[in-house]
C-alpha cells in the first residue's frame, strides 16, 4: 500500500495456482448433481405403443484368463410377449476398456456362433432398414468422451411371437488388482426401464477347487453364482495368482486397415509387483484426521499388531499419530540410549493398543510434520533397515508436495539411513474403484518414490497383511516412445498406481512400429521396458448371428442396420444414459455449495478475524491493512490453513498468528460421499479508526471458492491445480 510499509509472511507453503482459475463465489457446485443415471437402455417399435420385448434375465460371466486379462460374457434372455414378430434395440454398459470379440444366440437349441460383420453405413450414417427374421448383431459404441462408459449396442430383427432368443456377449477385458484379488467393476442398469430385468446372476467360472470370488467383498462361500439388484454398480473379485515379476507388464497389439495403409493399435499398460521389504524398525504413522472413518485408529491398532506378529521378534517399533499436528504415541523412556521396543514386547504392544483406542479426531492433516517426527525418532534409532508405515484415508492438502514432505523428512534424517516409505490408504470410494495416478496421495508417493496399497483395514488377515509389505510402488512420469505417424485417441496420463492398468488406443500411418519403449520413475529411479508388436486381426465393426443357418452368410455381407423407427431422439437418450452412469456428479452425493461455505466463514470465522484486530488495536491504534486467508477442506474437515498473504502497514506477528488460527476454526459438513477437495480464498482488510470513525473489520470481496476436483467417475478425478515452484 502506498506510504506504508510492508509485513509480508506466508504460513503456508508458496501456493500454486492452475489451469482451473478462481470460480466466483455465486458459482453453484451443486449444478452438477442431478437425478441419478443407469447405464442400458431397450426400445421397439414405437407405434405398438409399448414395448413388447421383455429381458427374462440378465447374467454376468467371468473366465479368469492368463496374464492380466479375462472374458467377461454377458448373457441376456430376450422375450417377445406380442401375436407379432418384433425388433429391438438393446445397448448395454460396459466396463472401461472393453473389446467385444465374440456373440453367441440360441433359441433353446445349441448356441450359434456369431461371425465378424460390418456396419452398413450412407454418408457416415449407419442405414435403416431390415434384416431377415433371427438375425442378431452386435457392435462397440465408443465413449464419447474420457472417462465415460463404452457400450455394447445389440440389434435383434423379427423375434417371433411367444418366442424367447438367448444372446451371450463375450467381450475381453483388464480386471484391477486389489491386494491379492483381481477385481471388475460392473456399471449399474436402468432401473427405469421395467422391461429389463431388475436382477443380475453373477457367476466366476474357471476357478480352482475351493477359491471363492466376491461380490462387494460379500463371498459366494462355495454357491455357483451370486445375485445383485441390476440398479447397483457392483466390484466383483477372485483370487490373483501372478507369476510374473516385472515391475512393468502390458502388451502392444496393432491391427492393419484393409488397404495396408495404416491401422489402430493398443497398448496396455500395468504396474506390476515389488519384491517385499524387510525392516529392522518400523515407524507407525496413523492419520486421525476428521476426514477418515473414526474406526481407523483401532483397524491401525489391529493390523499393525498383526504385522508384528508376521517380522522377526527382533523387529523394533514406534508410532506416532498426526492431524494438525503430530504426536508420539508411546512413552519416550521406551527409546532412551538409542533403544526401541521389540516386536515380541507385550507391554509396549499393549500401550501402544491404547493410545490408539484414545486417539480423538483433530482438525488439520499435516503429514510433512508428522515424518519430520518419524525422521527425528529414526535418526535416534540408527536402524539398518527402517520402514515408515503410513496409515491414511488419503485425503492430504494438495498445497504441500512431495517436494516439501521429503525435505522435512530428510533434513530431520540428517545422516541416518533413508527409510523406505509405505502409504496404506483406508477409503471405501478409493478402495472400490481405484486411485487415479493424479490423485494428491498418488502424486505425493510418487515423488517420495514411497509404496502404495488400497486396502480395507478391517478385513485384513495374516495373509494380506504378509503381502502388505510387496506393495509397489507409485510410478510417475509416464512415457510411451512412439514416432509421429502414431496419433492417440487421449492423452497419456501422468502416471500408474498400484493394481491399476491404462489401455492406450490409436491410429498409425503407413507401417507400425516394431516395438515401443515405456519409461517412468519410481521415486529417484528409473523404470524402462519395451513391447513387442503383436499382430492380430482387425476389430470388427459388427458381429452378426442368425437362427436360421440360410440367414447367416447374408447377414454378414448385408452387416448391421438399424430398424427403420430407431429415431434420433431414442439414440441420444441412449448416449446420455451411458456417458452418465459412471458419473458421480450425477449422483445426489452432498458436495459443498458457496451458501454452505459463506456461512461457515461468517459464523466461524470472520468473528474470530474482527476479536484478533480489536486486540491488535490494543497495542497499536494505527495499524491496518490486507491479508488473505486459504483453507484447504475436504470431506468434513479443515486440511490445511493459514495465510497466503499480508500487507499490514506496521509488522505484527501476534495478528497474524491469531488469524491463523481464526482459519483454523472453519467448520464444514461432511457431503455424503464427497471426495472433492476445495480450496477457499478469503481476503479481509482492517481500517483503523479515524476521523471519529470506528475500526473496520471485513471482507474486500465475496470469498473465492476453487473446486480442484472434477468430478469423472465414482471417485473424484484429482486435477493438478497447482504448479509446483
Amino acid at each position: 500500500m502506498p506510504g506504508r510499509s510492508s509485513s509480508k509472511r506466508s504460513a503456508l507453503p508458496t501456493w500454486r495456482l492452475g489451469w482451473l482459475g478462481r470460480l466466483a463465489s455465486t458459482t453453484v457446485l451443486a449444478c452438477l448433481i442431478g437425478p441419478p443415471a443407469w447405464s442400458d437402455t431397450l426400445e421397439a417399435d414405437p407405434d405398438a405403443g409399448y414395448v413388447p420385448i421383455d429381458e427374462l434375465s440378465y447374467e454376468t460371466i467371468i473366465r479368469p484368463g492368463k496374464g492380466y486379462e479375462a472374458e467377461l460374457a454377458i448373457r441376456v434372455a430376450l422375450h417377445n410377449t406380442s401375436a407379432t414378430a418384433q425388433d429391438t434395440v438393446l445397448t448395454l454398459g460396459v466396463p472401461a476398456g472393453s473389446e467385444l470379440v465374440g456373440v453367441s444366440i440360441a433359441d433353446g437349441g445349441d448356441w450359434i456362433e456369431g461371425q465378424v460383420s460390418k456396419v452398413a453405413e450412407q454418408r457416415g450414417e449407419v442405414v435403416l432398414g431390415r434384416r431377415d427374421p433371427g438375425s442378431v448383431f452386435a457392435r462397440e459404441l465408443e465413449p464419447a468422451q474420457l472417462g465415460e462408459l463404452p457400450a455394447i449396442e445389440l440389434v435383434a430383427f423379427g423375434m417371433a411371437s411367444q418366442a424367447t432368443t438367448q444372446v451371450e456377449l463375450r467381450l475381453r477385458v483388464h480386471p484391477l488388482l486389489r491386494g491379492d484379488r483381481w477385481q471388475l467393476d460392473l456399471p449399474r442398469r436402468n432401473a427405469e426401464v421395467p422391461n429389463l430385468s431388475d436382477r443380475r446372476r453373477v457367476i466366476v467360472q474357471g476357478l480352482p477347487s475351493g477359491d471363492e470370488f466376491f461380490v462387494d467383498g460379500t463371498s459366494s462361500k462355495g454357491t455357483p453364482y451370486m445375485v445383485t439388484r441390476s440398479e447397483d454398480a457392483i466390484a466383483v473379485s477372485w483370487p490373483a495368482r501372478i507369476k510374473t515379476s516385472a515391475q512393468l507388464d502390458g502388451s502392444y497389439e496393432v491391427s492393419r486397415d484393409p488397404d495396408g495403409q495404416g491401422g489402430r493399435l493398443r497398448v496396455v499398460l500395468r504396474l506390476g509387483s515389488s519384491s517385499a521389504v524387510a525392516p529392522d524398525h518400523v515407524v507407525l504413522v496413523v492419520d486421525r484426521s476428521r476426514s477418515g472413518s473414526s474406526a481407523l485408529p483401532g483397524d491401525s491398532s489391529r493390523m499393525f499388531a498383526q504385522l508384528l506378529d508376521t517380522l522377526p521378534k527382533s523387529t523394533t517399533f514406534d508410532a506416532i499419530t498426526f492431524a494438525r499436528d503430530a504426536e508420539r504415541l508411546m512413552d519416550p523412556k521406551r527409546f532412551e540410549g538409542g533403544k526401541a521396543p521389540r516386536a515380541d514386547n507385550v507391554d509396549a504392544r499393549a500401550e501402544l493398543e491404547r493410545s490408539l483406542k484414545l486417539a480423538v479426531p483433530g482438525q488439520g492433516t499435516d503429514l510433512r510434520a508428522a515424518l519430520e517426527l518419524a525422521g527425528q525418532q529414526l535418526a535416534a534409532r540408527g536402524a539398518k533397515r527402517p520402514l515408515i508405515l503410513v496409515v491414511t484415508d488419503g485425503m492430504l492438502p494438495p498445497s504441500v508436495g512431495a517436494d516439501q514432505v521429503g525435505a522435512a523428512l530428510g533434513d530431520a534424517l540428517g545422516k541416518a539411513k533413508r527409510p523406505e516409505l509405505l502409504f496404506v490408504v483406508d477409503d471405501p470410494l478409493l478402495n472400490v474403484h481405484g486411485l487415479p495416478a493424479e490423485h494428491p496421495i498418488a502424486d505425493l508417493a510418487a515423488g517420495l518414490g514411497a509404496r502404495l496399497s488400497l486396502e480395507t483395514l478391517a478385513n485384513l488377515g495374516p495373509e494380506q497383511i504378509d503381502k502388505l509389505l510387496s506393495a509397489p510402488k507409485v510410478l510417475g512420469g509416464l512415457s510411451v516412445s512412439l514416432p509421429a505417424t502414431v496419433v492417440l485417441d487421449e492423452p497419456l496420463p501422468s502416471g500408474l498406481v498400484a493394481g491399476d492398468f491404462v489401455v492406450l488406443e490409436g491410429s498409425y500411418g503407413g507401417k507400425p512400429p516394431s516395438k515401443i519403449s515405456v519409461r517412468g520413475r519410481l521415486g529417484k529411479s528409473r523404470v524402462s521396458t519395451s513391447f513387442k508388436l503383436a499382430k492380430r486381426d482387425p476389430r470388427p465393426g459388427a458381429i452378426a448371428a442368425a437362427l436360421r443357418e440360410a440367414d447367416r452368410p447374408r447377414a454378414v455381407q448385408e452387416g448391421l442396420a438399424l430398424p427403420d423407427w430407431y429415431t434420433p431422439s431414442m439414440r441420444r437418450t441412449t448416449t446420455m444414459n451411458i456417458s452418465q452412469a459412471g458419473k458421480v456428479g450425477w449422483q445426489p452425493t452432498g458436495q459443498l455449495d458457496h451458501t454452505i461455505i459463506e456461512r461457515q466463514l461468517r459464523t466461524r470465522v470472520l468473528p474470530r478475524a474482527r476479536a484478533c484486530y480489536n486486540q491488535a488495536l490494543t497495542r497499536n491504534q494505527i495499524l491496518g491493512g490486507r491479508v488473505e486467508l486459504r483453507m484447504e477442506v475436504g470431506k468434513g474437515e479443515v486440511m490445511m490453513a493459514g495465510l497466503t498473504q499480508s500487507e499490514l502497514s506496521h509488522p505484527d506477528d501476534r495478528l497474524l498468528g491469531c488469524l491463523e488460527r481464526a482459519a483454523w476454526a472453519m467448520d464444514v459438513p461432511a457431503g455424503n460421499l464427497d471426495s472433492q477437495v476445495y480450496v477457499i480464498n478469503y481476503p479481509l482488510e482492517f481500517t483503523a479508526p479515524e476521523g471519529g470513525q470506528p475500526p473496520r473489520a471485513g471482507e474486500t470481496r465475496d470469498p473465492m471458492l476453487e473446486r480442484l476436483v472434477e468430478s469423472a467417475d465414482v471417485l473424484s478425478d484429482y486435477q493438478n491445480a497447482h504448479k509446483r515452484d
